[in-house]
Formats: C-alpha cells, sequence, structure tokens
C-alpha cells in the first residue's frame, strides 16, 4: 500500500464519518442533567481507574490495559515539586534522565536509552529528539504518561524501550485559576499562572497558562531561561460534537554545561599494559578515576555558547459521538521548531600533559515544519452476545526539516587545551552556520485496535500498525539527492484475566520497529539496512483493594538486527540487545493518614548479543555482555506525605544503581542516593512550601557522554521556597 494509499484510507474514514453523522442527526438528545462531584485523588504515579491515552486509543482504563503505564498528574507534580519535565518523568518507576548534550534530556529505562525512548507531545509523535525532549517546565502540563516496552502500534517507527508522553491542559467545565512562584537556590525563579473554564459565550469554553523559569544555574554560566504559554478554545458545537483549539508555544535560551572531565592517572588497554595518555574510551580503562572537587562548578565551554530553541504546537480536535455505538475523532495538527546552536562539546583530561583538552565545536541549525492528521473511528457494543470495542484510524504526517548537517567546522576553541582550574575559557570559532541539506520525513499509516470479552473475566487486547515511511534528504551544497523507504507492520497482543475484582492478571507481546540512526540522519552508506526489530513479552498483575494500588511487571525485550561490525570489519545488522527485569509500583495509606508511593525496578539482563565496534587501530572488539551506557540495573523510589491539619509535609528517597559511561565498559558510574523535604502550609486557598532537595549533598554524575570521558554532575543541596494560590 502507497502512501497514498494510507492518505485516502484517512480520507474514506472521515467521509464515512460525516454519512454516519448526518444519519444520527434525526434522533433526538435526551436531556439530562449534568452532575458534577469534586473530590481530591490520591497523588500517585499508580493510576488504575481512568483511561490512559498513551496505552491505547480504545479510552480504556488502565486496569485492563496489557501493559504497563506510569501517570505523573499536575496534582503530583506540584506535590513533589518537580520543576522540569525530566524531574517529574524521574519518578515514574525504573525512569532515569540526564542531560548529556548541553541542552536535550535523555532518558533510560528497561535496558534502553536514548533513540530507543520515544517523547512525544498529546500523541504526537517527532523524528527528532532536539524536536521533542526540549527543556521544560512542568507547569503546562495536566500529566505525564509513561508507557514501558515497544510502543510502535501507537506512534510508529522506533519506541523499543517505551514512550513518554506530554498532556497538555485542556478547557474543564467549571472555572478554575492557579498562580505559582518560586525562589531558589543559584537565583533560581519561577512563575506560572492558569486559569479556565466557561467564556461568558454560551457553549464556548477557554483555557490560558503561562510560566517562566530563570536560574543561573549550579555550575559557572550555565544559567537558562524557559518561557511557555498555551492557550485553548472548546466549542461544544451540538449535543454530540465538540471542537477543540489548543496552541502550545515554548522558548528556551541555554548557556549549556556539557560536562564535567573525569580525572586519571593513566589507563590500561585491552591487554592489560599501563601508560600515561589520554585515554581511548573504545578500548581502555581508567586508573584512578574521580571527580575533581575544584572543578564541580567550572565550565569548559567557549564563553560565546549558546542554545536557543523557539517551538509551537497547534492542533484542531473535532470529537463527535455519531451514535450510540460510533464516535469520531480527528486531529490536525502543525508544529514548527526553529533552533541555533553553538557549543564546544568535549572536555577531556589527558594526564601526561596534565591539561584539559577541547575539542569539537559544534554549531547546529534547525528550521522544521511538521504537519499532520490522525482520525480515529470507534466502535462499542457486541461480537457473538460478548462485549467489544473496535477503533480504525489512519495518520498522515510531514515533517520537513532544513538543517546544517555535515558542516565542515574548525575543531576547537581557542585556546584548545587548558589547564584543570584557572584557565582562560576563550572564545569560539569566527564561523556560521550553513544550510546544507533539507530532510523531509513522510508517515502514512492505517492501524486498528480491539478489546474483546469473549468469556466472563477475560478480556483480549490487540492492535496492528502498517506503516509507509519515506525519506527525502536534498543537498544545498552540490550532494547526490538520497532516498529511503520502509514499510514496518507492528502490533501487540494481550490478555488480560480477572482474577477478582480487584485484581486483574495480564501477559501481553508487542513489536517495534527502528532505524539504525534518527530518520533524518540517514545517508546513504546506511542505503541497504532494514529497520530493527524490537519485541516484548510482559505479564503481570494490577491490583486496587482496600486503598492499596498496585502493579507488577516482568518484561523480557530484544532488538534485534542492531547494526555492528563483523569479522571482515564490514558493517552488518547481526547485533542484538536484550533485557530481562521485573518492576513493582504500589500507592497506600497508613494508619494516621500517611500517604506511600513507592516504586523500584530490577533489570538483572540488560546487554549486548553478537555486537561488535570496529575500532580505528585496533581490529574488532567484541561487546559481548556488555552493559549498554547510562543503564542502571537498579531503581528505586519513596515518597511520604503527611497531612496534619493546614500543614502537609513530605519526604523523599531515590537510589539508582551503578551505570555504565560507555559501550566498553571501561568507565563505571557510581551508584547514588538522594533525599529531598518539604513543608508546606495551607491558608484558605493559598500554600506556602518550603522545599530541600539532595539533602545528603550527594555528589553524583546524573549521565554520561558518549565517550564516558566527562559526564553531567547532579546539583548539590538546594533549597526553595514557594507559593501557591488556587481559586
Amino acid at each position: 500500500m502507497s502512501k497514498h494509499g494510507v492518505a485516502r484510507w484517512a480520507s474514506g474514514l472521515g467521509m464515512l464519518a460525516v454519512a454516519l453523522q448526518a444519519s444520527a442527526t434525526d434522533r433526538k438528545a435526551d436531556e439530562t442533567e449534568s452532575i458534577v462531584v469534586e473530590g481530591q485523588r490520591e497523588r500517585s504515579t499508580v493510576v488504575l481507574d481512568e483511561p490512559v491515552l498513551t496505552g491505547s486509543r480504545l479510552g480504556i482504563d488502565a486496569f485492563d490495559l496489557p501493559a504497563s503505564v506510569s501517570v505523573i498528574s499536575h496534582e503530583l507534580i506540584q506535590l513533589r515539586g518537580a520543576r522540569t519535565a525530566m524531574e517529574a518523568i524521574e519518578s515514574a518507576v525504573g525512569m532515569t534522565g540526564g542531560t548529556s548534550v548541553g541542552s536535550i534530556p535523555n532518558y533510560a529505562t528497561r535496558g534502553f536509552s536514548g533513540n530507543d525512548i520515544t517523547v512525544m507531545r498529546d500523541g504526537i509523535r517527532q523524528n527528532t529528539a532536539s524536536q521533542s525532549s526540549r527543556p521544560l517546565d512542568s507547569f503546562l502540563f495536566e500529566r505525564i504518561e509513561v508507557l514501558k516496552g515497544p510502543a510502535s502500534l501507537l506512534y510508529g517507527e522506533g519506541a523499543v524501550g517505551g514512550a513518554i508522553n506530554y498532556v497538555s491542559k485542556l478547557p474543564d467545565d467549571t472555572t478554575k485559576a492557579e498562580i505559582m512562584a518560586t525562589v531558589g537556590s543559584w537565583n533560581t525563579y519561577r512563575t506560572g499562572f492558569g486559569v479556565g473554564g466557561p467564556s461568558g459565550v454560551d457553549k464556548l469554553y477557554y483555557r490560558f497558562d503561562v510560566s517562566q523559569t530563570q536560574s543561573d544555574g549550579y555550575v559557572d554560566d550555565s544559567g537558562y531561561d524557559y518561557t511557555a504559554a498555551a492557550a485553548a478554545l472548546r466549542y461544544d458545537a451540538t449535543d454530540d460534537t465538540t471542537l477543540t483549539l489548543q496552541s502550545t508555544f515554548l522558548k528556551d535560551s541555554v548557556s549549556s554545561y556539557y560536562g564535567t572531565p573525569l580525572v586519571y592517572d593513566a589507563v590500561i588497554d585491552q591487554t592489560g599494559a599501563q601508560a600515561v595518555r589520554r585515554a581511548n574510551s573504545a578500548t581502555d580503562r581508567l586508573v584512578n578515576a574521580r571527580i575533581d572537587g575544584r572543578t564541580r562548578r567550572l565550565s569548559y565551554d567557549n564563553i560565546d555558547n549558546w542554545s536557543k530553541a523557539d517551538n509551537s504546537f497547534t492542533r484542531f480536535i473535532v470529537d463527535s459521538n455519531l451514535s450510540e455505538r460510533w464516535t469520531l475523532r480527528n486531529e490536525t495538527y502543525v508544529a514548527t521548531q526553529h533552533m541555533d546552536w553553538r557549543n564546544t562539546e568535549s572536555t577531556v583530561w589527558n594526564p601526561a600533559s596534565q591539561l584539559v583538552e577541547r575539542g569539537s565545536f559544534f554549531l547546529i541549525y534547525r528550521n522544521d515544519l511538521q504537519i499532520g492528521n490522525r482520525v480515529d473511528l470507534r466502535w462499542s457494543g457486541t461480537l457473538a452476545g460478548r462485549p467489544n470495542t473496535f477503533l480504525i484510524g489512519a495518520l498522515y504526517d510531514n515533517n520537513e526539516q532544513i538543517r546544517n548537517s555535515g558542516q565542515t567546522l574548525p575543531a576547537s576553541p581557542t585556546p584548545a587545551n587548558v589547564p584543570l582550574v584557572g584557565f582562560d575559557r576563550g572564545y569560539g570559532p569566527d564561523v556560521h552556520y550553513q544550510r546544507t541539506v533539507k530532510v523531509t520525513t513522510e508517515n502514512a499509516a492505517v492501524y486498528v485496535e480491539n478489546i474483546y470479552e469473549p468469556v466472563q473475566r477475560l478480556k483480549v487486547v490487540g492492535g496492528l500498525r502498517y506503516e509507509q515511511i519515506d525519506v527525502e534528504r536534498k543537498s544545498y551544497v552540490g550532494l547526490d539527492p538520497y532516498t529511503k523507504s520502509y514499510d514496518p507492520i507492528t502490533g501487540r497482543l494481550g490478555v488480560i484475566f480477572e482474577a477478582s475484582d480487584a485484581l486483574n492478571l495480564y501477559a501481553s507481546y508487542s513489536r517495534a520497529a527502528q532505524p539504525v540512526s534518527q530518520l533524518v540522519s540517514l545517508t546513504v552508506t546506511q542505503d541497504n539496512f532494514s529497520l530493527q526489530k524490537g519485541a516484548q513479552y510482559e505479564v503481570g498483575a494490577k491490583a486496587s483493594v482496600h486503598g492499596t494500588d498496585l502493579t507488577l511487571a516482568l518484561f523480557d525485550i530484544e532488538k534485534k538486527d542492531v547494526l555492528t561490525t563483523n569479522a571482515d570489519r564490514v558493517s552488518s545488522q547481526i547485533g542484538k540487545q536484550v533485557s530481562q527485569g521485573a518492576e513493582l509500583a504500589v500507592a497506600f495509606t497508613l494508619p494516621g493518614e500517611f500517604r506511600i508511593d513507592t516504586h523500584a525496578a530490577w533489570t538483572w539482563k540488560a546487554e549486548y548479543e553478537d555486537f561488535f565496534e570496529n575500532l580505528t587501530n585496533g581490529g574488532v572488539l567484541s561487546r559481548e555482555g556488555n552493559t549498554p551506557a547510562n543503564v542502571a540495573k537498579f531503581v528505586a523510589g519513596l515518597f511520604i506525605v503527611k497531612p496534619l491539619g493546614d500543614w502537609e509535609f513530605t519526604a523523599g528517597a531515590r537510589h539508582v544503581g551503578e551505570r555504565q559511561a560507555n559501550t566498553n565498559n571501561g568507565i563505571q558510574l557510581d551508584a547514588y542516593t538522594t533525599f529531598d523535604a518539604s513543608v508546606g502550609y495551607r491558608w484558605n486557598d493559598a500554600q506556602i512550601v518550603l522545599r530541600g532537595r539532595n539533602l545528603s549533598d550527594e555528589e553524583y554524575a546524573e549521565w554520561a557522554s558518549g565517550s564516558g570521558l566527562m559526564v553531567r554532575l547532579a546539583d548539590p543541596r538546594s533549597v526553595e521556597l514557594g507559593m501557591k494560590y488556587s481559586f
């Protein structure tokens, strides 16, 4: 099926929906009185009694979903004081994050990281991390959902390890407003304002939110400024049809902190020989590797560094109940990004010269335009006398990205090499970006989902997705054009057994497909390579009884056809990446109104199989059994809330186990444990909160660069005073 054929599926579904709606206009709507019941939900990442958009488009509750999903609601984000999207996501079971490339957050879970984790906005997938995974203030989100394991059924190629979905706030039927302001260490300021409800015009509702974050940063010259605004209108055109227009605008400006160089006395190569020289991260282990305390606040970037981005995301949504059994949702969206980037990205210690060698001066230019449409048609009824819900959908997405990929640049700032302390940072070369290429990615897909209850207490949930992907690369500097096409079929099949009214057991199998690099980065040298294939087996349990919610999952994931090197030093898709583990999340209340939210993830197997690297001068080296970089085998968290009259006390602990800094596994990042706490006082609709982070002043690396010779250090102990007023 061509992409035009898939697009015709989308238009055909739209015409079918119009016909069904026309036939439904003659029926008389029942006049019913709306009753709104409000109450305070237990604020936990374990959510079972409501639909999760990231797990399925069928609208089923998380309790009936044969997959693991964590939900970080707006209320939970505020309770935990999560300032950014990354801080919020790290409260989900088994999730770790870090900033490895100046300003772009990265995530790891279930033995996979980086491009194996898809980040989306309101379920819309973008093709690069620089588009989707910008540093974001968390105030604008209604919730963040994290789906574990392959998610290609819902979101297309990629997502072998999982998917993160930012869900925007939308208009409500009742007037609500919120003001937030905080001040904290290192001249950090945050403000937020949100309001929404009836507009005064019949059947028209609105929502508006704005936030601003500014900080000097703990490391010298690592300040940042995030500005965000969102607006939405909802019009209830009829009793059965709702129109929603929603837009988000983001602006960030970051003085990038790329990392602190590891200091070491010597290296040991693969033969066991020791030498005093700069390390080769592909073959060497470091002798007495450490972070010199004097470097903890130093930046080694050029003075004239920056990372700036402007993003927008607009969508128009039509939701319609076509009949008692048929519903339609059509979503048209437009996203833009402009990014300008100028930084030094490598700072490596050389024990022979006792200098930090600076290189990889880098410019990035991005000018992206993404346009798409997605339509879902859902039917709920009975099949052979048993409950059944079916959905068929189609998507067309066009993403044009103009960039300076492959632009030749000077390698280093001036001076290129500096002492460990007491140095002149200097400036980058006098060079400007050049627009070198336009990459157009077209995705057209048809997908189906179904949940069927063949017998009482047993449900079968499944889905398939066919996708046509076309990539076209046009050069502005005289290189030959390049095109590539893929047509993967992915899906998921699961069963849920209702052991009791409070306990569901499930098993599922899901498949994913992923290119050997991001679609926008594909070149002619990768033309002969197929998509990598991902598959996951998962079994688990979900329970909700007497105020306790629990989820347990065991998983086995394999990504095969990984690009590697064979014995003849030829690139070949013979490698594998595998992981096995278990995750447990529990939320409950103890006597005395102590609310507990705790989780643990143990990935006992996370390694490469049949994976080799082609070394420049050292032949081919096996990575068999090595652990992927930045993947922790054990992650756990505990969060306690104790209300006491108008006071509210919280305490949290988070542990992340040892990680490897590179595929060579010659450098390890130590395990760490952090402690946070807060005390809040509520007066009428206002609340004042004093919060402390990393109270033990743990010094740790949150993420390693690709080579592992420089690491991103986390902030030390900090305090924050905040105020929130809701009305």
